[in-house]
């Protein structure tokens, strides 16, 4: 029985200890007085520690012994030429960056050509990159991540050309911030700065998915470029033989057809017919979310980028704004300059309605989440023709499931779902060309 006791007493004890630790840990840690912060921050920096040194020093060389002298004059020399120093080292240095082309997307390496002009016959040291290369994502997942590069040594009277590469891991345009030329050399006391000149900026576009299919829609507009369709036109392959009719060019009569029927037979061949898209982004169903937002920016890059080497009749919708892209790369470049540079919708949430477009011989792909797009069922979105969804959860470790017949797939499940938990990317390349096999093998 004793032994039997023993147990329950240790694991009391144990749970005490732990207790009472973790009390004493919430009071180490508790700030008493916040109001006195003001005061007490400024003593938290170095200088401030090599004054009450100093003071410390001279007190004790005044009233204990004169050898205390000494070491106040020495703190004081220490802390000047700690201050001195990076001071005038800055004072005669400049410094400009540029980076090696005008755009790229997210994970690609970019080369960043800084030029630094040191006008001091002395030589600099200990100089660093700071601010401008972090986003606000990047910086909570690494906040320990201030410099972006150290130079070793800059020469003096000389103009020194550093390159080093950047890898940006988010959209934007870089640098975000002005970048700053730092340095704090010799002893780290005070970073003296000064802002670097920047001669062209870069444009990190969203990293679109690879897709290698289209989904089969019917189009009806006829263009001069586009996917060639089964219909009579003067483009494309040859679908068919009919007799000649008055104005049909010579060039298009089949000579062997001619011969066998003894008269004039020409060669039938396809049109070109534009396919209308518009690729919907519902940037209300991101608000806060600025993971879910890139990701939504990412597969709207995609699907643009498909739909474009298509030639098809395309409409970007960020919210309510709409950027029709034209046939040409330029146009192309700029929607992804636009997407690059998105940073999601203003106003009050009171105001935040999804405008959805009516063309009827358009087909609409709806970019959301998963909360936002249950609330749009009511609204009649998900049940309206020809749109179908792309939906984004974060919280799931699966993927979505997608919907299996054309009948329910805009009321019980979304057309494609991703979950951000995994591989978003691969998942939605899967889901894109099945989807798209779906539809041609129907």
């Amino acid at each position: 029985m004793y032994s039997a006791a023993h147990p329950q007493a240790g694991g009391c004890q144990i749970l005490n200890f732990s207790t009472i630790f973790k009390w004493v840990s919430s009071i180490s840690s508790q700030d008493f007085f916040p109001r006195s912060n003001r005061i007490i921050a400024p003593l938290r920096t170095p200088i401030a520690w090599f004054i009450v040194a100093a003071v410390a020093a001279g007190l004790t060389g005044a009233v204990v012994a004169p050898q205390g002298w000494v070491v106040c004059g020495i703190i004081i020399g220490v802390l000047a030429l700690g201050l001195a120093w990076p001071w005038l080292a800055m004072r005669g240095l400049s410094a400009s960056i540029h980076f090696d082309r005008r755009r790229c997307q997210e994970l690609d390496e970019a080369t960043v050509v800084l030029t630094v002009t040191n006008r001091w016959p002395l030589p600099v040291w200990g100089l660093l990159v700071e601010r401008g290369f972090f986003s606000k994502v990047t910086q909570a997942h690494q906040p320990h991540q201030m410099a972006t590069t150290a130079l070793a040594q800059v020469a003096g009277w000389s103009n020194s050309r550093f390159e080093f590469v950047f890898k940006p891991m988010r959209r934007g345009v870089y640098p975000i911030d002005p970048p700053l030329l730092v340095i704090g050399f010799p002893f780290g006391l005070w970073n003296a700065s000064r802002k670097i000149l920047l001669d062209r900026s870069l444009i990190v576009w969203p990293r679109p998915t690879d897709l290698r299919s289209l989904p089969m829609q019917s189009g009806d507009r006829m263009a001069a470029t586009g996917s060639y369709i089964d219909r009579p036109g003067h483009d494309g392959d040859i679908i068919a033989a009919r007799p000649y009719i008055r104005g049909d060019s010579l060039r298009r009569i089949h000579w062997v057809h001619t011969a066998r029927r003894d008269a004039l037979i020409v060669c039938e061949r396809q049109t070109a017919s534009q396919l209308g898209f518009t690729i919907l982004l519902d940037p209300f169903a991101f608000a806060g979310n600025e993971q879910g937002l890139d990701w939504g920016l990412r597969v709207v890059a995609s699907l643009c980028r498909e739909f474009h080497n298509h030639a098809c009749d395309l409409m970007c919708q960020l919210g309510n704004e709409q950027y029709p892209v034209g046939t040409g790369i330029v146009n192309l470049h700029r929607l992804f300059d636009r997407l690059a540079m998105y940073c999601g919708p203003e106003g009050k949430p009171e105001s935040r309605v999804l405008r959805i477009p009516a063309a009827s011989n358009r087909h609409t792909i709806l970019v959301t989440s998963e909360t936002r797009w249950h609330e749009l069922s009511d609204k009649r979105v998900r049940k309206s023709i020809g749109i179908r969804s792309v939906v984004l959860e974060e919280t799931s470790q699966e993927p979505l499931k997608r919907s299996a017949s054309p009948a329910d797939e805009h009321v019980k499940t979304p057309w494609i779902g991703i979950s951000l938990a995994g591989e978003p990317s691969r998942q939605f390349q899967r889901q894109w060309e099945r989807q798209c096999h779906d539809d041609w093998a129907r």
